[in-house]
């Protein structure tokens, strides 16, 4: 029985050792050691959603806020919007447990996350419920980007200005078979 309590205890040592490792390399700033060791937890960090980034730090922080929406034009050439989740809009209680929804927003321009992107137009084509005869269909992902006050300015930004749209990808999908996961 002993050796069984010795085995658990090593395995999880290691599993905390592996998630520590890959925390403190994610996090480094651009340096040699995170350009040569990255690679190797990509596959354990984006897909838990534990990626870290230091855009809300100085000396450029992030400066407007943004929104992820997908547009699907079907076969007809009707359009069809999705819109992600928008924290703001949310009651505090549900927000409590959607905290990484922003962070996953802004990582969508950032070409080192390019790889979700396609997962992420699916998510999206899945949500509409279109039927096998929409297809072949296109998905664009695209940001509505309002910006805010530069820092110091008396001014508020006007909340009816309409935001900027900026494209991140175009996906063409040929049948339902390729959304489904």
């Amino acid at each position: 029985m002993a050796w069984r309590w010795n085995a658990r205890r090593l395995l999880v040592s290691a599993f905390v050792l592996f998630h520590l490792s890959a925390v403190c390399v994610w996090t480094l700033p651009g340096c040699y050691i995170k350009d040569h060791v990255q690679e190797f937890y990509r596959y354990y960090v984006l897909p838990t959603g534990m990626w870290q980034w230091w855009a809300i730090f100085a000396p450029d922080p992030v400066r407007n806020t943004c929104t992820l929406d997908a547009e699907v034009v079907d076969a007809k050439g009707m359009r069809h919007i999705f819109e992600f989740t928008r924290i703001a809009e949310l009651p505090w209680w549900q927000k409590i447990t959607r905290y990484r929804q922003p962070k996953f927003v802004n990582n969508m321009a950032n070409p080192e996350y390019a790889m979700s992107r396609p997962f992420t137009a699916r998510y999206a084509l899945r949500q509409t419920e279109l039927k096998p005869d929409a297809y072949p269909l296109f998905v664009s992902l695209y940001f509505n980007v309002k910006d805010t006050p530069e820092p110091g300015a008396k001014a508020v930004a006007d909340p009816m200005a309409p935001p900027r749209i900026q494209m991140i990808e175009r996906f063409e999908f040929a049948s339902l078979e390729e959304v489904k996961p």
